[in-house]
């Protein structure tokens, strides 16, 4: 009977430790089974939801990718003259060869061509250019340094060192928190890049303003040497018959002598247009990196574009076009951006301490665990009273003088919108200043500077007008000439500033 009873009582045990085994070995798979949790995230991209952290990040870089593909697209092939016109292939491929481009400044060249080649060829052109390619490698710069994160991050989770307490440190990922940060990034990439391509336009527009008045400024020389040589051809007949009315005592030598004078002083002013259009003719070349000395050909385009635009839509047209408005708005945005970047990466979010850890399996439970499922205690120190976040109140600071510093540069944009208001308004009313003065000298003073000389001339050789009028009818037909051919250029002069204050072309249309 009791031998019945020891098997009994040792069966019974035997039993009772399988199914103890079972039920840890149950136990067992489930705690290796369970997954934590994941945080809370706000994904700066739309993503499936079924997407973890690795494909965000991807698509993150893909879009950083595509952003820097956009951006190097502006840049590539020759620029534009403007929207709407682009340059020709034949002008490209001569921009290429000094001589090539020397042989088409030699023939008579139009406003266009000087700006297709300025375009093409100015040496502070190209290197904004390629401040705006280097700006570029920016977005490869962006991943990078998380790319390496990622992979160390899991490779670290793969690791079981085997010695020591064999407990994991929270992830790589909780103190890079990419892919939002990745996407803060590429923004602040991006508005780097926009900034450069504002200062890539801005030289392109001074550089085309410049080699516009200079265009406009050589073809008034060369009006004003042919007017020049029409006035002095007239003295030297003028001159004639005054000595021959002083060989028949009709005049006296004074009248010949001052034609002399007159004629004297002519010729200085001659040489004068000419050198003063050799230094045109440099400064032309200069601006497409050329050597001086060549002998160009005459500006075509003798008329400028005659339409005044209408002032009011002048206004919205500057504040959104104007390179260093776009400019100091990129920079606002870089800075904005770099604030929030920072602001995630110091700034601690709100946390208990009891989710610190990612949606990982964990592998092993009890002492040999690698890391907890969640925090067991919040404390607030390393350990001797060190605290955890010692440099938060100095990083706080220069988050504010920051934030401050951002608010001055708003500031400055605000200012610099009231100032293009003011520098539109200014340059439309040099360009319709130019057209009226333009349309006076050559409707109305030209032609009674005109019949006063012939007039004046008849009447002198006939003897019935004084040698004082004939002069004077000389002097007033020189000045009214040259003043008409001075408002001509200057009203290419202006549209060209005007166009430069915009940082746009002008609208087509309006008043003539």
């Amino acid at each position: 009977m009791r031998g019945l009873s020891l098997i009994t009582a040792v069966a019974g045990v035997c039993w009772t430790a399988a199914g103890a085994v079972a039920g840890y070995r149950d136990l067992k798979q489930d705690v290796e089974a369970y997954r934590p949790p994941t945080l809370i995230q706000q994904p700066a991209v739309a993503a499936p939801a079924d997407a973890d952290r690795k494909d965000s990040f991807a698509v993150e870089k893909r879009a950083i990718e595509a952003a820097r593909d956009r951006w190097a697209a502006m840049v590539e092939g020759p620029p534009t003259l403007s929207v709407d016109r682009a340059i020709p292939m034949e002008m490209v491929t001569a921009a290429r060869d000094d001589e090539a481009t020397t042989t088409k400044m030699r023939q008579p060249f139009s406003l266009e061509t000087v700006q297709a080649l300025i375009l093409l060829r100015n040496p502070s052109i190209k290197g904004a250019l390629e401040r705006f390619k280097a700006a570029l490698e920016g977005f490869d710069q962006v991943t990078q340094l998380d790319e390496i994160l990622r992979q160390y991050a899991a490779y670290t989770e793969g690791v079981m060192a085997g010695v020591g307490p064999m407990r994991g440190a929270d992830s790589i990922a909780m103190k890079f928190p990419f892919p939002g940060i990745t996407a803060l990034k590429g923004q602040v990439a991006a508005k780097n890049v926009d900034a450069q391509l504002q200062q890539l336009n801005l030289v392109r527009r001074d550089t085309l303003a410049r080699g516009s008045k200079v265009y406009w400024n050589l073809m008034y020389t060369h009006r004003a040497l042919q007017i020049t040589r029409d006035t002095l051809d007239r003295l030297n007949h003028l001159e004639t018959v005054a000595t021959t009315r002083y060989g028949a005592g009709k005049t006296s030598y004074q009248d010949v002598v001052k034609i002399r004078i007159g004629r004297e002083k002519l010729e200085e002013q001659l040489d004068t247009l000419g050198k003063q259009r050799a230094n045109l003719e440099t400064e032309l070349l200069t601006l497409m990196d050329l050597p001086p000395g060549g002998v160009l050909g005459r500006p075509a385009t003798t008329t400028p574009d005659m339409a005044l635009p209408q002032l009011d839509g002048l206004y919205p047209q500057a504040l959104e076009n104007r390179q260093e408005l776009r400019h100091m708005r990129a920079m606002v945005g870089k800075m904005e951006r770099m604030l929030e970047m920072a602001e995630t990466m110091i700034q601690p979010a709100f946390s208990q301490n009891h989710s610190l850890f990612t949606d990982e399996a964990v592998l092993q439970a009890g002492s040999t665990g690698m890391k907890p499922t969640f925090g067991t205690s919040v404390s607030p120190t390393r350990g001797k009273g060190l605290p955890k976040n010692a440099w938060f109140g100095s990083r706080d600071a220069y988050l504010r003088e920051t934030w401050l510093k951002l608010d001055a540069l708003r500031a400055d944009l605000a200012d610099a919108e009231a100032r293009t208001r003011l520098m539109v308004r200014q340059g439309w009313f040099e360009l319709d200043r130019a057209l009226r003065e333009r349309a006076l000298y050559r409707n109305r003073l030209l032609e009674l500077a005109r019949t006063s000389l012939d007039v004046s001339t008849r009447g002198y050789e006939s003897g019935q007008v004084s040698f004082a009028d004939v002069i004077a009818s000389y002097t007033g037909w020189l000045d009214v000439n040259l003043a008409s051919e001075r408002r001509n250029s200057d009203v290419g002069i202006a549209r060209a500033e005007l166009e430069r204050r915009i940082g746009s072309p002008l609208p087509t249309g309006g008043r003539r």
